[in-house]
């Protein structure tokens, strides 16, 4: 037998069948990944709004909801972590500009957000900012937005794609 054809149909296909029986994990290990702090709903998400009115407000009571804090991470934190969110209304500009739209900022009137520092308890992965939107006097024919943004993490990675969150209410859709 030929040196050529005894390195083809001897030593090649052993160093191919060799090369396979590496320790590889086929899995991504996510055990030292650092938290990272997001909305839980945002676009980056696949959640864009219009978040609708259905029809008459008026005589609508007050809703006390709340918007969602996440924290991704591969295990729950021994700590609390304190998150900061602001208005932001670059949000508002940059979405009319997009879609075409017109909505301009919630008045302080029409919603009341207690709390812009939220604080994550430790073993918890979700936080509440609560917000109490006064319907009943909600203007018929105007579209608003509230939106929001991350500026403080508690020492936690501050989401690249989801750190801002916009509400659009539009009436009578």
């Amino acid at each position: 037998m030929s040196l050529k054809k005894l390195f083809l149909f001897c030593i090649l296909p052993g160093i191919a069948a060799l090369g396979g029986c590496l320790k590889d994990t086929p899995y991504l290990d996510v055990s030292n990944t650092k938290p990272i702090i997001e909305f839980g709903i945002s676009p980056a998400n696949g959640w864009f709004g219009p978040f609708a009115l259905a029809g008459d407000t008026v005589g609508s009571p007050a809703v006390d909801t709340a918007i969602g804090l996440v924290i991704a991470s591969p295990q729950v934190l021994t700590k609390a972590v304190t998150v900061t969110v602001q208005i932001d209304t670059t949000q508002i500009s940059a979405y009319n500009a997009a879609n075409g739209t017109s909505y301009t900022l919630l008045p302080a009137n029409l919603y009341s957000m207690p709390d812009s520092v939220i604080t994550i308890q430790a073993g918890y992965r979700i936080g509440r900012i609560p917000v109490n939107i006064n319907f009943p006097i909600f203007p018929q024919n105007q579209s608003y937005a509230l939106p929001l943004t991350i500026v403080n993490g508690g020492g936690l990675i501050i989401s690249g794609n989801s750190s801002q969150f916009m509400w659009l209410f539009t009436p009578g859709t």
